[in-house]
């Protein structure tokens, strides 16, 4: 993809979150994640020599591995998030390499990623994935179990919480996605509420679902196919 067409479909998404802004009287920034994980590394380039400052995002550890290595002579500081399954024995690399990591769903992989964050003499800023579509496919903790699980997490030292994850149901009925969506923005104001509100990031929304996101209350986005693309 060439950067001509990078940069018309960032400013396409841009104008279209600053329409649903206005549209649901919406006053705090939302933030767009490049979500980097079907481009080419040329794309990658292309968009990276844009000097636009998001974050990109991968699903594979390897990938994210070998990505940040062949990037980082290419410009300082990316910032990377992770949005994938998480297998245990590839954690040291998503540690390594990530800003934060956006899927972890369950207490035992957020217990490896504290112990390899230990190794790494790193803070580790997560988000916790929940399984708002209630599809065994999908990662994700039980929404019912938040508050233990939150509890449980925010008791291991070098893992710093910063907010909530989900995927939307793939489905054409709305009110499906908006009951889902609402859901978690209920959990992250509950938890908020409880504990002196220690979350800052709601990340919900994709390239097919973004606005209701938005409408219910995101203020994180992960872009994919309709900004790098499948290239």
């Amino acid at each position: 993809m060439y950067k001509d067409e990078i940069l018309n479909r960032y400013n396409t998404i841009k104008n279209n979150v600053d329409i649903i802004k206005q549209k649901y009287n919406i006053n705090y920034d939302i933030n767009i994640i490049a979500v980097s994980k079907y481009s080419s590394l040329e794309t990658i380039k292309e968009f990276l020599s844009l000097n636009i400052d998001l974050p990109l995002a991968e699903s594979k550890a390897q990938s994210l591995r070998d990505r940040a290595g062949e990037l980082a002579s290419f410009k300082d500081n990316i910032k990377w998030h992770f949005i994938g399954r998480i297998q245990s024995n590839k954690v040291k690399y998503i540690v390594k390499y990530s800003d934060l990591i956006q899927s972890v769903d369950s207490i035992d992989i957020a217990e490896v990623i504290n112990k390899e964050a230990v190794k790494n003499n790193k803070i580790q800023d997560i988000l916790l994935q929940f399984n708002i579509s209630d599809e065994e496919q999908k990662g994700g903790f039980d929404i019912d179990s938040y508050i233990k699980i939150y509890e449980s997490v925010s008791n291991m030292n070098n893992l710093s919480i910063k907010g909530l994850m989900a995927i939307g149901k793939d489905t054409d009925d709305i009110s499906i996605i908006e009951n889902e969506f609402e859901k978690l923005n209920s959990i992250y104001k509950d938890i908020n509420a409880k504990y002196n509100n220690p979350l800052s990031i709601l990340s919900m929304g994709m390239s097919s679902d973004y606005e209701l996101a938005i409408k219910h209350g995101s203020n994180m986005i992960r872009i994919g196919s309709s900004f790098l693309g499948y290239s």
